[in-house]
């Protein structure tokens, strides 16, 4: 009997404790909050960087967001990676972590992360759309057209998939292709100049 009071004991003791911090970290992420929208970034890391550790998704994914807004862009990163490790299939935690890692210049990284992605979300668009941008803008359009084709087929109307559509289907010598997506940029917005210019120039 005495040790079944005890384990009860115990067990609302721990219950307890985690409300209590569960109230602190929604009270501090208020906090954290109000002083983003008022751009004092310092204070609002220090609200929330007592409750970092490695295992704490949530922190430190904003972590990561507040320390890009502030500009340190490898503190951010170290941030992000300990929430993608905590939770490897995030989604949000890689897309974040491609902010800070485009000021470093670490596209190789930025690649792994939306390849990691796509991995996990066949059809994610933002980072299909930005693999055929970076394998375009990197001459390798045989690569590009993989993820920009996927994209198409779910957004057949969007300007910036049409676009860039044509983009890489000019560099892969497909014309009609790249004639085709251009009079679709043209039907979205019928005075896009540079839509206009590609098209002109076939």
């Amino acid at each position: 009997m005495k040790k079944t009071s005890i384990i009860i004991l115990l067990a609302f003791t721990i219950q307890s404790f985690a409300q209590e911090l569960n109230k602190n970290l929604q009270s501090a992420f208020a906090k954290s909050y109000e002083y983003e929208y008022a751009y004092n970034y310092d204070d609002a890391i220090k609200s929330i960087q007592q409750f970092s550790n490695a295992a704490s998704y949530e922190v430190n994914v904003r972590l990561g967001w507040l320390n890009y807004l502030k500009g340190e862009h490898t503190q951010s990163i170290a941030y992000y990676k300990k929430a993608i490790t905590s939770n490897p299939s995030s989604i949000e935690a890689r897309l974040g972590i491609a902010n800070p890692l485009s000021y470093i210049g670490n596209w190789e990284e930025i690649t792994n992360q939306y390849l990691a992605i796509v991995k996990l979300d066949s059809k994610n668009y933002t980072a299909n759309y930005r693999l055929a941008l970076i394998y375009y803008n990197s001459k390798k359009s045989a690569k590009a057209i993989t993820y920009i084709n996927s994209l198409s087929f779910l957004y057949p109307f969007d300007y910036e998939v049409n676009l860039l559509l044509a983009k890489i289907n000019i560099a892969l010598g497909s014309i009609s292709n790249a004639k085709n997506a251009l009079n679709k940029c043209l039907l979205y917005n019928p005075s896009s100049s540079e839509a206009i210019d590609l098209y002109n120039k076939l």
